[in-house]
């Protein structure tokens, strides 16, 4: 941000505020997920797609997130054949592989990533994020996830910022965590 390398606004723009950026002209690159893909072939502009690399090589390990599909206790249990009949339509290979044609969700089967990968070869790269992904509360996190992240997110704003330098905002983020 020193340089005029990065905007004051990316401290706090969401993926919606970087992607549309990004797609306007304003960002070399964007950091995005697969439902941004269509966009950007309607775009009308070349683009690439890389994973974010790993520190030591490879793909690095993203946090995983995504969709889930739970089913509420309810005071009529004759409902849960109800639910069960949509839990399995929502989450069943095939219908995972057609019905997602807009916002191309990475499959959590390897089998349906295959065929996904072999309709849309552009999907390799998040198959290969997918397989390398990391819980969020992996490496004995746990419920103290939320905690850590906040430090995490504060430390390199300030950085960014200039607020504080790396160094100090890192030693700040560790010491409140502890």
């Amino acid at each position: 941000m020193k340089k005029g390398l990065a905007p004051k606004s990316v401290l706090t723009n969401t993926q919606t505020t970087s992607w549309q950026e990004f797609a306007a002209g304003g960002y070399a690159f964007a950091e995005n997920g697969t439902w941004q893909l269509e966009n950007a072939k309607k775009a009308g502009f070349g683009y690439g797609i890389i994973p974010i690399p790993a520190k030591a090589g490879g793909t690095a390990p993203a946090p995983t997130g995504g969709e889930f599909v739970t089913v509420p206790v309810q005071k009529k249990g004759a409902r849960y054949d109800a639910s069960k009949k949509i839990v399995n339509c929502l989450t069943s290979g095939d219908n995972s592989l057609t019905a997602d044609t807009t916002l191309s969700y990475i499959a959590p089967s390897a089998d349906v990533q295959q065929k996904q990968v072999a309709a849309k070869p552009e999907l390799k790269v998040w198959v290969d994020a997918v397989g390398a992904a990391k819980g969020r509360t992996s490496d004995d996190l746990g419920t103290k996830y939320p905690k850590i992240s906040q430090q995490m997110w504060t430390a390199v704003q300030a950085a960014l910022s200039g607020s504080s330098s790396p160094a100090s905002a890192m030693k700040t983020a560790q010491s409140s965590v502890k």
